[in-house]
């Protein structure tokens, strides 16, 4: 398929956006969530102090909450809640009446504090539920040791209101500081600054603070038989004993990329740079927590091949982190800076072809998913209309891979020093801040007037699809994939010396252009080619597994059944199962086996895999 196939149309509210006043440009009014009860005209939260004590063997945390807001409050106001124990809700002068006075399946409930008077700082104590979204409990055979458990949350993207009550939503940001008990022999990590640490019973209290303001879907912790090891002056690696060695090598490249994107994009605010290794179970890739990246454990492979991931999260201390999307229909404005930004470490780091190739990939990913949503599919607009539904249910790869086409584009008609000089002054105006897609369009057209319409950047953000021509990125080692193409399809399978030299990323590539469907008897050609049995690269095996099941090669399904029991990536399983619930002679064995190994993975992954099966009468 190609971009010309991918057109966009004209809809009545491209040409309807309005400019922002004056008055709005000096005091930006913070826009409705839809994914959030707060009101932030009410009040903000400005500071938190926590303390969490998780019980692992109730699968529960007891939390005591300290809110200080950035105004006093009188009459009402709301916070985020979802299957929250509330104990009591209290402020210096007595108990604060309190309710829980709404509940919609996608929100919550909204927690209703009430008749306040003059109320600037209260606390609330709490319970968690067993069945918190934002926390995976894993049992020791989950880990890489077998021997301890261990706890992590995920709050992104509306999360955090089952740990505690907050206004949920990346429009408001605040800072906090926070103990975090740990049993013995565990240790605790969060992505904040660590600042100390004591003993208390059978176990220790580890103290956290985060000058930095933060919104509620970057706040995150893990507890379990973790180490440190150092790799740089501002960069290090907590992972496991059993994996910790590895991993510090795996990630020894760190700093280098840390400098890189300070070359580029201005200095990097949050201090340290250190990496969490996660579970296999976590159900990303990498999660930016500042400070603190979360990283799957299945992409330390040996050879630093997996580690293009940690550019993309890196990018986020300046896109994303520092700027960051005001609701979630404005995802865009995270992930597409985001890879662009990605792409451009990456240039530095590992070269301009290898950044170019991993541009080339993701445009051929980018229209599969378009011609899959349907090129006229609200889904594929930068800027989306969310209200009603689930973040998690509408989570695509356009925001990330049509959002960096879009910086592309805008980078190739401004000229590249203009571009890096305007991403520069984006990012200085708006750090620290939560903006929309309307106020980053207004700042475009102000300093990039003559890019922003030359490249048609309101159609780019509002109307589906890609531009005619968006998706075709010169690659020459794109184009060596497609010659091999072309000889194949011809009749003739590439011999094993002809791909030899190749990357990971061009294998991948091969094996998506072979999609949907190649001879079963080819398949066992190109496993054997790829020596796809014994890859330790986990985007090769996925996409080849998707090709063998649309094409009936019956063989690879123990292998993918071991790999889905111990990686719990959810991108890694989305197109394979689509692929398991499309072909008839896969569709009965599409549910038993996710019901068999639904209790290895998160509930992020689980949902969504049950959703492509249920839609398909499975």
């Amino acid at each position: 398929m190609t971009g010309k196939r991918i057109r966009r149309t004209l809809t009545a509210q491209v040409d309807g956006i309005r400019a922002a006043t004056p008055a709005e440009r000096e005091h930006p009014i913070a826009p409705a969530d839809p994914h959030s009860y707060s009101d932030p005209a009410q009040g903000r939260i400005a500071h938190l102090e926590l303390r969490l004590a998780p019980d692992l063997a109730a699968r529960s945390l007891r939390i005591r909450a300290v809110y200080t807001l950035d105004r006093a409050v009188s009459g009402s106001f709301f916070l985020d809640a979802k299957g929250l124990g509330i104990a009591a809700v209290e402020a210096e002068h007595g108990r604060l009446r309190w309710s829980l006075d709404r509940e919609d399946p996608i929100l919550g409930q909204r927690l209703h504090l009430s008749r306040l008077q003059e109320v600037m700082r209260f606390s609330i104590d709490l319970t968690t539920s067993p069945g918190a979204a934002a926390l995976q409990w894993l049992d020791p055979a989950q880990t890489a040791g077998g021997a301890q458990p261990f706890l992590y949350s995920q709050c992104q993207p509306c999360n955090a209101r089952t740990l505690f009550p907050c206004q949920d939503t990346p429009g408001v940001r605040f800072t906090y500081e926070a103990e975090l008990v740990a049993p013995t022999p565990l240790a605790a990590v969060m992505a904040a600054q660590p600042i100390g640490q004591t003993q208390d019973g059978s176990g220790a209290v580890y103290r956290f603070r985060m000058p930095q303001p933060i919104p509620s879907y970057l706040f995150a912790f893990a507890v379990g038989n973790l180490e440190f090891q150092t790799i740089g002056p501002r960069t290090g690696v907590y992972a496991e004993p059993e994996i910790v060695h590895d991993a510090a090598w795996e990630f020894d490249e760190n700093e280098d990329k840390l400098r890189a994107g300070e070359s580029l994009f201005g200095p990097y605010l949050w201090d340290r740079y250190d990496v969490l290794v996660m579970p296999p179970a976590f159900p990303y890739g990498g999660m930016e927590n500042p400070r603190l990246t979360f990283f799957n454990s299945a992409y330390v492979q040996g050879d630093r091949g997996g580690t293009w991931l940690i550019a993309h999260e890196l990018a986020h201390a300046w896109t994303g982190n520092l700027v960051t999307n005001a609701t979630w229909e404005d995802f865009w404005l995270n992930e597409g800076p985001t890879t662009y930004a990605q792409t451009r470490i990456s240039e530095i780091v590992q070269g301009v072809k290898q950044a170019e190739m991993s541009v080339a990939i993701r445009a051929v990913d980018l229209l599969a998913t378009i011609e899959r949503l349907g090129a006229d599919s609200p889904m594929t607009c930068l800027k989306l209309t969310l209200a009603g539904k689930s973040p998690d249910e509408t989570y695509t790869i356009v925001p990330y891979y049509k959002g960096m086409l879009f910086f592309r584009t805008l980078e190739q008609v401004a000229g590249r020093a203009r571009f890096d000089s305007f991403l520069r002054d984006y990012i200085n105006a708006f750090r620290f801040q939560s903006i929309t897609s309307e106020r980053f369009l207004q700042f475009l057209e102000e300093r990039l007037p003559e890019a922003a319409g030359a490249a048609d950047a309101r159609q780019w953000i509002y109307a589906p699809g890609l531009p005619d021509g968006a998706a075709d990125v010169p690659s020459s080692l794109r184009d060596d994939v497609l010659a091999v193409i072309e000889e194949y399809r011809r009749g003739s399978l590439p011999p094993a010396e002809r791909v030899a030299g190749w990357t990971p990323s061009q294998r991948v590539l091969f094996l998506m252009k072979l999609l949907p469907r190649i001879p079963a008897p080819d398949c066992a050609v190109i496993e054997k080619l790829f020596s796809v049995r014994g890859t330790r690269d986990i985007a090769l095996f996925s996409t080849f597994c998707e090709l063998a099941v649309r094409s009936g090669y019956r063989d690879v399904l123990p292998a993918y059944e071991a790999f889905f029991a111990s990686v719990g990536r959810y991108i890694l399983h989305e197109d394979v199962f689509r692929a398991l619930a499309d072909e008839a002679w896969a569709r009965p064995l599409a549910r038993p086996l996710l019901e068999r190994w639904r209790h290895r993975h998160h509930t992020l992954t689980v949902t969504a895999l049950d959703r492509i099966l249920t839609q398909a009468g499975l």
